[in-house]
């Protein structure tokens, strides 16, 4: 998978730290730990395994949030050409 990091990580545990990743519509998550995925927006979870890594599509202004420190967002871009 080819993958353009857009800005620099973001940590956004628990729901009162959720975050729209930068308005990102493609983002990265890097779970170091289990943990639970949490879209603010639509009620949806992942749950994820430590050293699990996965791309969410989501829309520019839905809210994610995990349930632990561990898990990290990167805003990213697939690269065309």
């Amino acid at each position: 998978m080819e993958i353009r990091p857009l800005a620099a990580k973001v940590v956004a545990n628990t729901s009162g730290n959720k975050s729209t990743i930068g308005n990102a519509q493609t983002v990265y998550v890097c779970a170091t730990a289990d943990d639970l995925i949490t879209n603010a927006s639509t009620g949806g979870t992942i749950q994820m395994h430590e050293n699990q890594a996965i791309v969410i599509q989501k829309e520019k202004f839905e809210e994610l949030f995990s349930g632990a420190n561990t898990t990290h967002f990167t805003k990213i871009a697939y690269p065309r050409g």
